[in-house]
């Protein structure tokens, strides 16, 4: 077992305020990629999650971060092989030439900051970009070479412009994907962007979103692998500490968008490209105000006593329940759950999953093919954002669709 070293903040990670309010507490909960072995002892990474609200600049976050050099060195998450995924990243990259580069004759540069396995840099080089991406995962810098795309490995931090390349010594774009809300110190990143952004280049950024979050229950995303929660209007607060403003929260359609997305750009105050350019932000005004974050605290717990309710009933019943999709929805749903147990087992797609024990649930992982001999009477999806491939998928397995349930009808009661 890996040890984690955790250091405890004092202030707001945004605004140094020190008087935040605590909403939300997830007991003893892992990191939603430490799985374990099967013949290794379940001796998983196990903390409480506290999630605060600032009333100075609004930003719900954690307090705490958990020193993860090691974890994402090791760290293999990939969607490529969902189409939906793929083709979302097909239009990402043509929306962001068609919308702010379809006058530019040369090559734009874009660097991505956690590029993982470089599919959606893939995505931006079809089309004519220069690419280069920033990751700390080794095993996926090598699979993302594979394809083609160079990638430095390691976490991007202060002095990591140093490392980047001449010809990416000043960039067009950059491209976060689901990284933004993973740092510990966003404003000391958007810092170090703005040094090697050229005056009308943007910042694309997706990250969860607060408000979906709150609509849905999701409280799996609730991890300790993130660090802030935002809605539009304190992304836009966020981005104005640091002299950018946001152009644009539609680059690609709500249809066409992953599970829980907050897809923005942003660009300098300065840039003479877009100087009337503002994107306004819908969020409602009771985000201002604690009650709102009690209130989401409460319906969470009603969501777990609710999931809680359906394993222990179907269980009872004589059901065999599996569940669909062992990443991180899966792994922190369940961690929150007394009765996970009742899930006979987990498939997934990614088969580095395969044969080993959920963190802290510990319930065996399959390949998604264990579903065709050890059948299952309720299949619960945890990827939901992927459901109607999920179903295609299972279809062709023999399912139909009364025994596939997304966790949302459970979640969102």
């Amino acid at each position: 077992m890996k040890k984690y070293h955790i250091n405890n903040l004092s202030c707001c990670r945004i605004c140094s305020n020190p008087k935040l309010t605590k909403f939300l507490t997830l007991d003893q909960m892992p990191f939603t990629d430490n799985f374990v072995s099967v013949n290794e002892s379940a001796e998983e990474f196990l903390n409480d999650i506290n999630v605060f609200y600032c009333p100075d600049c609004m930003v719900a976050q954690t307090q705490h971060d958990v020193v993860v050099d090691d974890y994402y060195e090791d760290y293999q998450y990939s969607v490529g092989s969902s189409q939906f995924a793929r083709e979302f990243m097909d239009i990402l990259a043509l929306n962001i030439k068609q919308k702010f580069f379809n006058m530019n004759n040369s090559k734009p540069r874009v660097l991505e900051i956690g590029s993982g396995d470089g599919e959606q840099l893939l995505s931006f080089k079809k089309i004519g970009f220069d690419v280069l991406g920033f990751e700390p995962s080794s095993t996926l810098c090598k699979i993302a070479d594979d394809k083609g795309i160079s990638s430095i490995q390691g976490l991007y931090k202060d002095g990591s412009n140093l490392l980047l390349p001449d010809k990416f010594k000043t960039v067009d774009a950059i491209m976060l994907s689901y990284t933004f809300d993973h740092l510990p110190d966003p404003i000391s990143f958007l810092k170090n962007a703005s040094e090697i952004l050229n005056k009308n280049g943007i910042i694309v950024i997706e990250i969860h979103n607060l408000e979906l979050i709150a609509e849905r229950n999701e409280f799996c995303l609730f991890e300790h692998e993130h660090s802030i929660y935002l809605t539009e209007s304190t992304v836009n607060s966020v981005m104005e500490r640091l002299d950018f403003k946001v152009i644009d929260f539609n680059i690609v359609p709500i249809k066409n968008r992953r599970a829980n997305s907050l897809l923005f750009a942003a660009t300098k105050k300065s840039s003479p490209a877009y100087i009337d350019s503002n994107a306004v932000p819908g969020t409602p005004p009771e985000y201002k105000n604690i009650s709102k974050y009690f209130s989401i605290s409460e319906n969470i717990h009603s969501s777990i006593d609710r999931l809680d309710n359906f394993l222990g009933h179907n269980f009872s019943l004589g059901k065999k329940i599996v569940g669909y999709g062992a990443g991180g929805r899966g792994v922190m749903t369940l961690a929150a759950c007394n009765n996970a147990p009742n899930i006979e087992y987990m498939v997934d797609m990614n088969v580095k999953f395969d044969g080993c024990l959920m963190p802290k649930s510990n319930i065996p992982v399959k390949e998604v093919n264990e579903l065709l001999y050890n059948k299952a009477d309720i299949i619960l999806v945890f990827s939901f954002g992927y459901f109607e491939e999920i179903k295609e998928t299972l279809s062709k397995l023999g399912y139909k669709n009364n025994q596939i349930i997304s966790i949302l009808e459970i979640l969102k009661e």
